[in-house]
């Protein structure tokens, strides 16, 4: 069934095939209603949000907290426009890098309506590079965090991205990889305890590294996680995505790569 020199699927083990729907994540809504109370926005406000407001590359004013909090979760562009920051509706610091941050040898830029930013990346290679690094000032303390991959490809494009993606990391002497899709694949049936009822989603097995459809309009899938400590020192990204087999990323756009709390 599969090509024995195509390592990607060397002891993969398939107890059975599971069809299902296409899940849409549940994505920020810019529009969402906000408590019109200080108090309120006081509790979830972190203690810098004040300084965090003036790295905005546009000029921000507001002259209540609960303005200012309207402002903060619906998210700005810091860093001359390259990052996006934003609270959860936990007051937890969710950010965003741009494309810039890619490391590679053949891309384009794009102008493309529903982006925070002003140009996404058109890929055309077989394997890039995300590094950077994130500051502390950008997260929250003792949370774990999911960065994920956004990114968009024309549906006569969908065969080209069906097959495996591994991520690699490399922090030193240690080197991780795992494996992500772009586009959803069938999936093996993880058999529930007895007592459990198949047909409800609580119960249907989570699995990391498959996409899901934005209600932006665009696609994301979990390429990384990571936990923030007390005090947070800054956090260094290092991962290398490549297609398996002889595919490439032809006809790939990526917007960004968003950090947010698990």
């Amino acid at each position: 069934m599969f090509d024995e020199s195509d390592n990607c699927y060397d002891l993969i083990e398939v107890e059975g095939i599971e069809f299902r729907p296409l899940e849409k994540v549940e994505h920020k809504d810019e529009n969402q209603t906000i408590s019109d109370s200080d108090a309120y926005c006081e509790e979830k406000f972190p203690t810098d949000y004040e300084d965090i407001m003036k790295w905005s590359t546009d000029i921000m004013q507001w002259t209540t907290k609960n303005e200012a909090y309207s402002i903060i979760r619906k998210g700005f562009l810091i860093d001359d426009g390259e990052k996006w920051f934003s609270l959860d509706k936990n007051g937890k610091k969710c950010h965003m890098l741009s494309a810039a941050y890619i490391e590679s040898w053949n891309e384009d830029q794009l102008s493309l309506s529903g982006s925070r930013f002003k140009e996404a990346t058109l890929l055309s290679l077989s394997r890039f590079t995300i590094h950077c690094g994130i500051r502390s000032n950008l997260l929250s303390p003792q949370t774990t965090y999911a960065t994920y991959l956004v990114y968009k490809y024309l549906p006569e494009n969908q065969s080209r991205f069906e097959g495996p993606v591994e991520v690699s990391e490399t922090f030193g002497s240690d080197h991780n990889h795992w494996y992500i899709y772009l586009v959803s694949p069938t999936t093996p049936v993880i058999r529930p305890n007895a007592n459990q009822n198949t047909h409800n989603p609580v119960y249907r097995p989570k699995i990391k590294g498959i996409p899901q459809q934005r209600n932006d309009g665009w696609m994301e899938v979990q390429i990384w996680e990571f936990q923030t400590a007390a005090t947070i020192e800054m956090i260094h990204m290092n991962l290398q995505l490549t297609p398996c087999g002889a595919t490439r990323f032809v006809g790939l756009v990526i917007q960004g790569f968003e950090v947010r709390p698990i």
